[in-house]
């Protein structure tokens, strides 16, 4: 018997997908390879998701939102999906089982990007990290730098200023892409200094731990070696798609390519959240791709030869 709908991943967009399918009355499967919530866990501050205006953790937004799932019953399995053959049904494949799905929603976000320079790969998790939600502490009155000028990298910045001695954003843009009110609070934060239109072009170390940066002045070319203790970096993500590669159609970058009803070239297989093409790469973004992806999906099973009369 297959599903009306299976969900791969559990962030805000695989979550809320699932709630607007339960809602709908659809048979849901959801599927996650490691934690419930996706990034969620890993985001000290969401500065604007609506009903907060002081902005909400990660994790409390993760809590409410498995908690709201959690009142349908919903069926989630802890395995990695290996592939997916296209048809009629679907069929998905993950270590030992395989499951048959009317419809898929795509929503496996991405993983952390790297900053692709000497010496990150060397002292990764020796001073390099990529959440600092998760390793932060181990820094106190330490100075970190922060590289990136998101929401989420300056947010980061602003939870490092609990334990660091100071924190130095670096970013490549001349200016920062973070929301305004977010850009303020780290501007008049005392121990935050940010560094526009410089990039990080090697991390250094001595005795197996990072112990500075080199950085370049992109106006004047200019080098300088930067003492830091550790190193967070929050530059994008790439798109969790390998195991996607010839099932749907991918950007060269891995994005999923999706209509403006978030099906993908593949009738019936959707893609929801940081996994898909021009995503916003925000929290309520990720939220409302969704709710979009499940209602598409329950006006596709309504219209399916196949489909159950509406009582």
């Amino acid at each position: 018997m297959a599903y009306d709908v299976t969900i791969i991943g559990t962030g805000p967009a695989g979550l809320t997908a699932g709630q607007y399918a339960y809602r709908r009355g659809l048979d849901t499967l959801i599927l996650e390879k490691e934690g419930v919530g996706g990034e969620l866990v890993n985001r000290h501050h969401i500065e604007t998701y609506p009903g907060f205006p002081d902005g909400i953790s990660g994790p409390d937004l993760r809590s409410k939102l498995v908690a709201e799932l959690e009142e349908y019953d919903a069926e989630v399995r802890l395995t990695e999906v290996e592939g997916i053959t296209p048809g009629d049904p679907h069929t998905i494949r993950t270590g030992g089982e395989e499951y048959e799905s009317e419809a898929v929603i795509l929503a496996t976000g991405g993983e952390h990007s790297d900053l692709d320079v000497e010496g990150e790969e060397r002292y990764d998790g020796h001073g390099v990290f990529y959440c600092a939600q998760c390793d932060g502490p181990l820094y106190r009155d330490e100075h970190i730098a922060v590289v990136g000028g998101s929401d989420h990298a300056l947010g980061d910045a602003l939870f490092l200023t609990k334990f660091a001695s100071s924190v130095t954003v670096v970013s490549r843009q001349k200016r920062l892409s973070a929301g305004e009110h977010l850009r303020e609070r780290a501007e008049s934060n005392s121990k935050i200094e940010i560094m526009l239109d410089t990039e990080v072009t090697g991390v250094e170390g001595e005795n197996g731990l990072v112990n500075g940066l080199t950085l370049v002045d992109g106006e004047t070319d200019e080098e300088q070696l930067r003492e830091v203790g550790g190193l967070y970096v929050c530059v994008g993500l790439d798109p969790n798609t390998m195991f996607l590669e010839g099932v749907v159609p991918l950007t060269e970058k891995g994005s999923v390519v999706v209509g403006s009803d978030l099906m993908t070239g593949v009738d019936g297989i959707y893609a929801a959240g940081d996994v898909r093409q021009h995503s916003g790469r925000e929290v309520t973004a990720s939220v409302g791709d969704g709710a979009v992806a499940a209602r598409s999906v329950a006006r596709h099973l309504e219209h399916s030869p196949e489909a159950s009369p509406t009582e």
